[in-house]
């Protein structure tokens, strides 16, 4: 028997998702069973508990895209992993619970130099800041770029993972709050806390190569008005809760525009380039360049408490399942 976090029907995280007991299965011979030790909670997490992502999302189901374990077993066909093995499984949700039988192809291997907490919190923020820094912009040495929501877990991240090539961002904040917990070296820091500061801290900054952006609504556009034609414009997120408007793109038909889905990227990848990006990031990481902050720890029957910890997200380190 395990434990098991399940949504048998779409909505807020906090009325939807129970524990449950259930029996394992009967391993099948081409899969592996991994022994799940510690998961994150993300936005990506409670956004298809929501039902955003009803079309692709058979219910019931058992949530949970970043969970680190071992292999307790393999299936008869597979070859190349065995019982110890530490793995962080991806291309699926299903890390809400104790075991996971899974694809060996799509576990991913994690370097015995990583603890815990620090594999359970490797993937989904440290792959998405890796893709759009080195696929979405190409990032090399002497760009200049912005970043809003600089003080995230994932604003760290870019931040140090652009240090690691000498490109110091301008960091956008909202708060003198966040303003603190800044890491890394930047060029300069906006505190974006009323209409007009924003406008007002990039008015001396034009001509920026490159903008991540995970607020959205009408701020793009301000930040879009600092780039250099021909300059990236990365959206990953909508942390204002409203759309980029469409008049945007109208008044912006000089630069490259694009979404950052690590979803997207990952299922139409090989896994070994996959693994390949997997392991340039495990290396910051076990390097100390980049790291995340864990807040709190739940055990996995208490999932109840855990999301009411964990939501809404707020600046102050990632919520974990172990």
């Amino acid at each position: 028997m395990q434990y098991q976090a399940v949504v048998r029907k779409f909505g807020p995280a906090e009325e939807v998702v129970e524990i449950e007991r259930a029996a394992l299965p009967v391993l099948r011979r081409d899969q592996v069973r991994v022994r799940l030790l510690a998961r994150s909670i993300n936005p990506s997490d409670i956004i298809t508990i929501s039902g955003a992502y009803a079309g692709r999302t058979t219910l019931p189901f058992i949530p949970g895209f970043e969970a680190f374990g071992v292999i307790e077993a393999c299936g008869e066909e597979v070859h190349g992993l065995v019982p110890g093995t530490r793995v962080l499984p991806v291309r699926s949700a299903g890390g809400w619970q104790e075991f996971k039988d899974t694809d060996p192809d799509w576990c991913l291997r994690v370097p015995d130099g990583l603890s815990d907490f620090e594999a359970a919190t490797s993937y989904v923020n440290p792959m998405t800041a890796w893709l759009m820094l080195h696929k979405k912009i190409g990032l090399r040495p002497g760009m200049r770029i912005a970043i809003n929501a600089a003080a995230s877990s994932i604003g760290s991240i870019l931040i140090g993972l652009a240090n690691a090539v000498g490109v110091e961002p301008v960091a956008i904040v909202r708060s003198e709050e966040s303003l603190q917990r800044l890491r890394g070296r930047i060029e300069a820091v906006i505190v974006d806390r009323a209409d007009g500061d924003l406008a007002a801290g990039l008015a001396s900054r034009h001509g920026l190569d490159a903008v991540l952006d995970c607020v959205g609504g009408a701020r793009a556009a301000v930040l879009a008005d600092a780039l250099r034609p021909g300059g990236y414009f990365v959206h990953y997120g909508l942390l204002s809760g409203q759309s980029i408007p469409p008049s945007f793109w109208a008044s912006h038909p000089d630069i490259v525009f694009s979404y950052c889905h690590l979803r997207e990227w990952v299922h139409s990848e090989t896994v070994d380039n996959v693994q390949r990006a997997y392991s340039e990031v495990t290396a910051q990481i076990a390097a100390k360049v980049i790291a995340t902050e864990v807040r709190e720890v739940f055990p996995l029957e208490k999932i109840g408490q855990a999301l009411q910890s964990a939501l809404p997200f707020r600046a102050g380190g990632k919520v974990l399942l172990a």
